[in-house]
């Protein structure tokens, strides 16, 4: 998980200063809010130091069509399929998971790390899955699908209730699914995962103490107890 204190915001806070009225309290939540979103990224750099990730998918895609790739599970990402031929322009998905056993296989994922969804663009992301799905499917020697994946959702009825019905479930995937089709612990990740979050409570209580308005309304509430 990222840490509070890493995140870097503008000096003025905006929205969160005028909720506050307080420019100090305004930029603390300012980085809370920049570090959950950070928190994305940071799931798929857990994910991606545990699994084989590809660095050419047009040299890997080729060693595939000859045969001079192991069985196994490799994983690439937006990054690099954006420097690939394989590319659609504003349509890349976040990560391309290719099996290559017998039957090949390409899972494309739109990986999410929130359980509550913009249920405004589900149909886009919809639309966009689909589209990528038809364009690498007709291009590559594998069998490919396309899945919206939920890491911390359980169960796969509520991620698509989330999308307002958008995804069939069978295009829909859990957290949970992803790592055992990547072979990598689920439990693993969720830990490494929370060893921030001691360090996050502890830089938002030294934060908050040192903002003046708070502390004023504490020692308040302490004297008025002592009355």
């Amino acid at each position: 998980m990222a840490k509070i204190c890493n995140a870097q915001v503008k000096s003025s806070s905006g929205g969160y200063n005028r909720v506050f009225n307080n420019d100090e309290m305004g930029r603390l939540m300012a980085k809370v809010q920049s570090t959950v979103i950070s928190n994305g990224s940071e799931l798929e750099k857990i994910i991606l130091s545990k699994t084989q990730n590809i660095t050419n998918l047009d040299e890997y895609i080729d060693n595939v069509t000859d045969g001079n790739i192991p069985n196994g599970t490799y994983v690439c990402t937006k990054k690099i399929l954006k420097k690939s031929s394989y590319k659609l322009e504003k349509n890349e998905p976040d990560l391309l998971i290719f099996i290559v056993q017998q039957r090949r296989v390409c899972k494309i994922i739109e990986l999410k790390d929130g359980e509550y969804f913009d249920t405004k663009k589900s149909w886009g992301e919809l639309e966009h899955l689909e589209r990528f799905n038809q364009h690498i499917g007709a291009k590559i020697p594998f069998v490919c699908d396309y899945y919206v994946c939920c890491f911390n959702q359980s169960s796969k009825e509520e991620i698509v209730k989330g999308f307002k019905n958008a995804f069939e479930i069978e295009h829909v995937m859990t957290g949970r699914e992803l790592c055992e089709i990547l072979n990598i612990s689920y439990e693993e990740i969720i830990e490494e995962r929370k060893k921030d979050a001691k360090a996050n409570i502890e830089y938002f209580y030294q934060q908050l103490m040192a903002i003046p308005a708070i502390r004023e309304m504490i020692e308040q509430d302490n004297n008025a107890d002592d009355n």
